[in-house]
């Protein structure tokens, strides 16, 4: 998503307001051995390290570069073995020594308004369908470097046999157009990941908007009645909750709510940048390991205005990583890009060929390879783990009957019985008739 110049400025504005506080806590002093080492050597144990442990990008927007490519986009698919304009391609991802990525499914909710009921049809359902369709079609195009993954153990398997996991996530719950049908149909194709929000409130829950002020329309603006039986049903489905783009309020219920780990799939600390797509310290405190707390993972995006607009750098996406560290616990970090979903990237992490950068960063600030082995990929297979523990001891749980109140009368219960309910059989009409009098003229 591009940003106004007017949005750009408050951003910054916010930032040295954050900075300001964020002094308080220092990070970034070098290893005791970062006075011997040369940049070279630490970037050269970064990618060691990358090669002997997966690295998975959290949030990656391929297939919504490759569909505005061309009007047919299977076609460019090839291209993605030799160089693909945008951040991510084959030899990105191996040059930066990449293990999995997490593919988003993503149309714009904001561009085709759905009404203050959320009823207006929109091309959502199609356009996302179809970037799923996509990366299924990439991993066929390339099944010698890319192995599509649903599970943590499809990770690890992919990583072992030389290949970058290919996984699946969608953008926003604009896409399921107000029904839990269509959610377990993406969950069938693979999906593993719902972000609950875009830029856009839905009938599930309300949004932290595009980073100008956003009108709340729910009560709470947090989750809605509907939203807290998606939460439910995405625990039950084995799909990650992802709270990147929600309100403060969607991420207190959504938590409070989830009997597993959530995911922030691509975001900031807002105490190093005061920005409404940042996560809140009240919300961090509930992310860690203690009995009390959500056992997640916050994924660190490396988009400019989240970081800080004025010196967008991977040494501020590693301040970042340490603050979330240190309040969160190390187990409780990862890295979400948002590559291919920005015009440009942070200086030091331009495309997926500079992850080394940022590892060699932490490396010189002490991180260990444990560490940093967590970091990159082992706190969101954890969770991928935990989630699918949570499905299993879930399996003998239906599918939850629940349908947005707001669909009766408009698409609930349908009226295509034809003139007099000439296509149903008698009883049904007799029955129709009776739950639901003459409902349109001509029809039952």
């Amino acid at each position: 998503m591009l940003w106004t110049a007017l949005q750009l400025a408050l951003a910054a504005v916010a930032c040295v307001a954050a900075d300001s506080q964020y002094e308080q806590v220092h990070f970034g002093a070098p290893a005791a051995l970062s006075g011997e080492t040369s940049d070279a050597q630490w970037l050269v144990e970064a990618r060691n390290i990358l090669s002997r442990h997966p690295l998975i990008d959290g949030h990656v927007d391929l297939p919504y570069v490759v569909r505005h490519l061309s009007t047919r986009p299977l076609d460019v698919l090839p291209d993605l073995a030799t160089g693909l304009a945008g951040h991510v391609d084959i030899p990105k991802l191996r040059a930066g020594k990449v293990g999995g990525v997490f593919h988003v499914a993503y149309a714009p909710c904001d561009e085709e308004p759905t009404g203050p009921d959320f009823l207006q049809p929109t091309n959502s359902v199609e356009w996302a369908l179809e970037s799923v369709d996509l990366v299924h079609r990439m991993v066929e195009q390339h099944p010698e470097e890319l192995a599509l993954a649903t599970t943590a153990q499809g990770v690890r398997d992919a990583f072992a046999d030389g290949k970058i996991a290919t996984l699946l996530a969608l953008e926003g719950s604009h896409h399921l157009m107000n029904s839990l049908a269509i959610l377990r149909l993406f969950a069938q194709l693979g999906v593993r990941y719902l972000t609950l929000t875009h830029t856009c409130h839905t009938s599930f829950a309300s949004s932290a908007g595009d980073g100008s002020p956003i009108e709340p329309i729910h009560d709470g603006n947090g989750l809605t009645g509907f939203g807290r039986e998606l939460v439910p049903e995405l625990n039950r489905l084995g799909m990650m909750v992802d709270l990147s783009h929600v309100s403060d309020q969607t991420m207190l219920d959504a938590i409070s709510l989830s009997k597993a780990p959530v995911i922030f799939s691509h975001s900031g600390a807002r105490a190093v940048c005061d920005h409404p797509r940042n996560v809140p310290d009240n919300v961090l405190d509930l992310i860690g390991p203690g009995a009390d707390q959500n056992n997640g993972v916050v994924m660190v995006v490396f988009y400019p205005s989240f970081i800080d607009p004025h010196n967008a750098t991977h040494i501020r996406v590693a301040d970042h990583i340490e603050y979330i560290a240190t309040r969160c616990g190390k187990k409780h970090v990862g890295v979400g890009s948002d590559f291919d979903g920005m015009r440009e990237s942070v200086a030091g992490l331009e495309d997926a060929s500079k992850f080394p950068n940022l590892i060699a960063e932490l490396l010189r600030r002490g991180w260990t390879e444990s560490e940093i082995a967590d970091l990159v990929g082992g706190n969101v297979l954890r969770v991928m783990e935990d989630v699918e523990a949570v499905k299993a001891s879930l399996a003998g749980e239906s599918a939850s009957p629940a349908v947005y109140e707001k669909r009766s009368g408009h698409d609930l219960p349908v009226v295509w019985g034809g003139p007099g309910g000439e296509y149903l059989p008698q009883d049904v009409a007799d029955e129709v008739h009776k739950r639901f009098g003459e409902r349109n003229e001509g029809e039952l």
